[in-house]
């Protein structure tokens, strides 16, 4: 977390505002006042400090399904008989389940409610994840991933919104910015969490009766723990006022924001300031932004379908085309750089520790490291012999490199210790800025990994590398959830985030393939994209203040 000095400056309004809060307070109690002084009025303090820290939960549960894969691959290649290829899939395996379910979750987030959906979606992930463990071939426990992408992954850009809209203008960015902290925090707890429990020599069963139920998959059922954590984080906070007006339920939201009044003050809730909210009109047009009047009219379901339909070519047209397409590529080029590289990394670092551990006081590239012959693993010669059945293979040589944790846990440190910096520190600097200058700087640190000749020179670019790519995307994601109206914005930030993820589907695979016949082609590949990007950044609007529709 972040020092309390920061923490505090974040959510505290300072003392010289207080005049400027008692003159709004005046207006809100004589006429009808718009979102943004409903939420000022509201003030700014211990509730938006528990909401970051609820949806903070949630972001480590996201890194923990997400990440978990990475360091199980040395182990369960055995047990579920990978090949290269079947690592990249499986790595893969929750951005591709995140496509399926980008449309679904956020046009339930603009219908059943932003708070609803991430409970459902969290619940689904968490029951998936355990039944995964249990699964002793391939495809099956490849099938489960699918799933906790499908809802994980998936539903995470709906905190974006919900987050945003509990936050007055001034503190939205920040927050985002801060949020990163907790994804960081379990980018770091999930090499610790694995180095406790895969190196152990836990097992029940055994291969004679069909049935393993070792280490790895004590690991990954470990990994469900933070989804049934932020289940109970966010089930105790409220649904998103923003949401709540525009579904009509001007009492529901009034009742919000006293609520949020109440719990940063500890005043009694009848003494906000506020009794009447303005009814913003893109929340009841007939046309383009609000397709929920079609529901209205009929509940069948081709009209359900052909609403969000609708919805989503809203977004790919004027005026919200360019703000639309600069995110979509914005995003794209940092999951493909994030996750395409970030992925891998424990993959490389161990074969950086064997390298060392056969060729002990000599330098190497990546490229030389991901080239030198390897021993071929006992299993896999075993499995390649006919005349042996999978019953009769045994997985002995199961371990992964120790110095592989302490490999990424350093990434995450630095991962924290920007995002740290990024949230104290992005208004002041400019969004736009921050946004520009890391994905140049993410571009140049992921060439230049093609260079170095050390593991020391290597965990060094992929620190500052994985760094820069955390900083930039909070950072945008901040700016995007402002670019759209509330009736659009849990599904525009759905479908931009998870159509990105073909990003990192594409990353995975592409490493998978090409990292063993030709490693440059990927390495330059993912940071020619992330800095081409970076430049097309430069066209985003400026959102500074923007108010919350």
């Amino acid at each position: 977390m972040a020092p309390n000095t920061n923490l505090n400056s974040v959510v505290c309004p300072p003392n010289e505002e207080k005049k400027k809060e008692d003159d709004r307070s005046e207006k809100a109690a004589s006429t009808a006042v718009d979102y943004e002084t409903a939420i000022q009025t509201a003030g700014q303090g211990k509730f938006q400090i528990g909401v970051m820290t609820a949806i903070g939960v949630y972001y480590i549960a996201c890194a923990f399904q997400t990440f978990c894969i990475s360091y199980l691959l040395p182990s369960a290649e055995c047990d579920l008989r990978m090949t290269s290829y079947d690592k990249g899939l499986l790595n893969s395996s929750t951005f591709i389940g995140s496509l399926a379910g980008a449309c679904i979750w956020g046009k339930l987030a603009d219908s059943w409610g932003r708070r609803s959906v991430i409970l459902t979606a969290l619940a689904i992930d968490a029951v998936a994840a355990i039944l995964s463990s249990f699964m002793q071939s391939f495809w099956p426990f490849f099938i489960l991933r699918l799933i906790t992408g499908f809802t994980n992954l998936a539903a995470i850009p709906i905190c974006y919104p919900y987050l945003g809209e509990l936050h007055s203008s001034k503190y939205r960015s920040r927050a985002l910015c801060w949020t990163e902290v907790f994804w960081a925090l379990g980018t770091v707890l999930v090499p610790l969490v694995a180095w406790a429990i895969i190196p152990r020599p836990w097992l029940l069963g055994s291969r004679d009766i069909g049935f393993r139920y070792n280490s790895w998959r004590i690991f990954i059922a470990v990994s469900a723990l933070p989804s049934i954590l932020s289940i109970l984080a966010i089930y105790y906070f409220p649904e998103s006022p923003a949401f709540l007006l525009g579904k009509g339920r001007h009492d529901e939201a009034l009742e919000v924001f006293k609520q949020i009044y109440h719990f940063n003050t500890g005043r009694p809730t009848h003494t906000y300031p506020v009794k009447r909210l303005e009814m913003d009109s893109s929340f009841e047009s007939d046309g383009g932004w609000n397709a929920e009047n079609v529901e209205q009219k009929t509940e069948s379901v081709m009209s359900r379908i052909m609403a969000m339909l609708n919805q989503m070519a809203d977004l790919f047209r004027p005026p919200l085309l360019k703000n639309t397409m600069i995110g979509l590529l914005g995003l794209f080029s940092l999951q493909l750089g994030y996750f395409g590289f970030g992925m891998w990394f424990p993959e490389l670092f161990n074969r950086f520790e064997e390298f060392q551990t056969a060729h002990p006081n000599q330098t190497a590239s990546v490229c030389e490291v991901v080239a030198m012959e390897m021993k071929t693993p006992q299993w896999m010669l075993d499995w390649q012999n006919e005349n042996i059945s999978n019953a009769d293979i045994e997985c002995l040589d199961d371990t992964i490199q120790p110095q592989v944790f302490i490999n990424t846990f350093s990434i995450g440190s630095a991962c924290i210790i920007c995002a740290i910096f990024t949230g104290a520190f992005v208004e002041k600097i400019g969004r736009k800025r921050v946004i520009v200058t890391s994905m140049l700087s993410a571009a140049c640190c992921g060439a230049g990994s093609y260079f170095v000749t050390s593991a020391t020179q290597n965990l060094v670019l992929s620190c500052l590398l994985q760094a820069f790519n955390a900083a930039s995307f909070s950072t945008l994601m901040s700016v995007i959830i402002e670019l759209f109206p509330a009736t659009l914005r849990g599904l525009a930030t759905t479908i931009l985030m998870n159509i990105s993820y073909i990003g990192s589907i594409c990353g995975n695979i592409i490493f998978g393939v090409l990292l063993d016949v030709n490693c440059a082609i990927p390495v330059f590949l993912s940071a020619g994209v992330v800095g081409a990007c970076g430049v097309l950044c430069f066209f985003l609007p400026n959102t500074k203040n923007a108010v919350i529709s």
